[in-house]
């Protein structure tokens, strides 16, 4: 009985030291991923890697571990075999809901909301045009930004009809090329050419519409990113063909914070985190490319050769945009 009873103990306490040390879910073929040690604190990236057709989180904190990954081709995606496509040079991808879901767009006109868990797109559709970004509203519904045509779209959100749902008409906006809602406010900023405009938007989960608020002019044209400065109440970072800017909601103004061409996002955090910039570099097979992250002085935070990088933005929960502990909802109303 004894000998049972020791055995028994020595195999629970293996089992329980294989739990600690588990290593990261294997990715894609090829791909190397470092073990996250589990006492270790992530530092994750967000990143649109378009050379390898996929989103990854990279922890900068330990051995740039690729901790996760997302390709609307895999079978856990969920996506039909002809909506594939449009998820063709990954846009954008933006944590929402208390961080259990990613907001994704790409340049084949594709816009997903994914379950980060599952990594099932658990709704998805196509808002054509380029489509550079994507915006959850406060009942749930979505807008995309699409600069070929130039126009903002409105979707309602229904986990239960993919590819088929209710849009609004596009709303002209020449080049828009970004989306961010304020929740303090319950207002919506884009940029598109040499103009930031302000929208109202009405709430409604069946007839959805944006309302123009205000527009500003900015200092030179060609708007890119757009996107909250971390921690603050009042400030967006602002991108152009050679500058980046914050751009103060409250008083409208723009502050120029560098000269630096071809920014195609910035994305802040808290103490210990760099202000991190993707500057197209042509180092990841296209123009609009890089194979690095870079701090906003121009240091090294993340470097990969196998991939071509677009936006990058740290894994962290945006207190702008959303209320503390949002949770996924459906316009039912």
């Amino acid at each position: 009985m004894r000998s049972l009873f020791l055995a028994s103990s020595l195999l629970l306490a293996m089992a329980c030291k294989r739990e600690s040390t588990q290593v990261p879910e294997k990715l894609t073929p090829g791909t190397e991923t470092a073990v996250v040690d589990a006492a270790a604190t992530p530092k994750e990236i967000i990143i649109c890697d378009q050379k390898n057709a996929r989103i990854i989180m990279v922890d900068v904190a330990n051995g740039n571990a690729i901790t996760w990954e997302w390709k609307p081709t895999a079978s856990y995606a969920m996506i039909r075999s002809g909506a594939q496509g449009w998820f063709s040079n990954l846009s954008e991808a933006k944590l929402v809901y208390n961080g259990k879901y990613i907001l994704a767009t790409a340049s084949g006109g594709g816009v997903a909301l994914i379950n980060v868990s599952s990594r099932k797109a658990i709704w998805y559709d196509y808002a054509g045009g380029n489509t550079h970004s994507a915006e959850l509203l406060p009942n749930g519904n979505v807008v995309t930004a699409s600069t070929t045509g130039g126009y903002l779209m409105i979707f309602t959100v229904d986990s239960y009809i993919n590819d088929q749902s209710a849009q609004t008409a596009p709303i002209p906006f020449e080049d828009v090329h970004n989306v961010v809602w304020d929740h303090a406010r319950q207002q919506l900023y884009a940029a598109g050419k040499d103009k930031l405009k302000v929208f109202t938007y009405n709430n409604s989960c069946r007839s959805p519409k944006l309302t123009l608020k205000a527009t500003y002019t900015m200092p030179q044209g060609n708007a890119h990113d757009l996107f909250p400065v971390y921690g603050s109440t009042t400030d967006l970072w602002l991108t152009n063909s050679g500058h980046i800017y914050k751009f103060n909601v409250s008083t409208g103004t723009f502050t120029l914070i560098k000269t630096i061409s071809s920014v195609k996002t910035v994305s802040s955090g808290p103490a210990g985190y760099q202000t991190i910039i993707a500057q197209a570099n042509g180092q990841g097979g296209e123009t609009w490319r890089t194979d690095q992250i870079l701090d906003i002085n121009g240091t090294v935070v993340y470097k990969n050769t196998a991939l071509g990088l677009y936006k990058a933005r740290w894994k962290l929960v945006n207190s702008f945009s959303y209320p503390a502990g949002d949770s996924f909802h459906e316009c039912t109303h």
